[in-house]
């Protein structure tokens, strides 16, 4: 189990193991202070907003091989108890995530084509939270906000 605390102390974040990708990287189930977040799956790490208000992580929409990795970036509103997904990289990867002032700064890797781009989101500007317990969209109806480059 992996586990990260909020900056403030007020909320803890922890990751459970669930499985691992064929040579591949390991995923894991998430819950906030023994709330499990259902119906999604996780990678590592997490990252937690200077107001302990949002923990961002790396959403896995498939744990197929030959199909993946899929991912996205993962915006969870601890308060509201809210998620919102970012831009879905398909076949490629969403890490590094970091924030600044009032933008998540992170990196959509493609390792199969070997391209990085540094994307940067104004927390602000994100609009679409849904409900943690509600099931979510198939990867191809998700919504992706535009996003502007570094």
């Amino acid at each position: 189990m992996h586990m990260a605390r909020s900056p403030d102390g007020a909320y803890r974040a922890a990751l459970r193991f669930e499985g691992e990708i064929r040579f591949g990287p390991e995923y894991f189930r998430l819950s906030i202070d023994g709330r499990e977040v259902p119906h999604r799956i996780f990678g590592r790490p997490l990252c937690w907003s200077p107001d302990s208000r949002v923990v961002v992580a790396q959403e896995w929409l498939t744990t197929d091989h030959g199909e993946g990795p899929v991912t996205c970036a993962a915006l969870i509103d601890v308060q509201a108890w809210t998620i919102a997904r970012l831009e879905v990289a398909v076949k490629g990867l969403a890490e590094d995530f970091r924030f600044d002032a009032q933008a998540l700064r992170y990196r959509l890797r493609f390792p199969a084509m070997g391209e990085v781009f540094d994307v940067a989101v104004e927390t602000d500007a994100v609009h679409a939270w849904t409900g943690i317990d509600v099931q979510p969209r198939s990867r191809s109806a998700a919504f992706a906000p535009s996003l502007r480059p570094l």
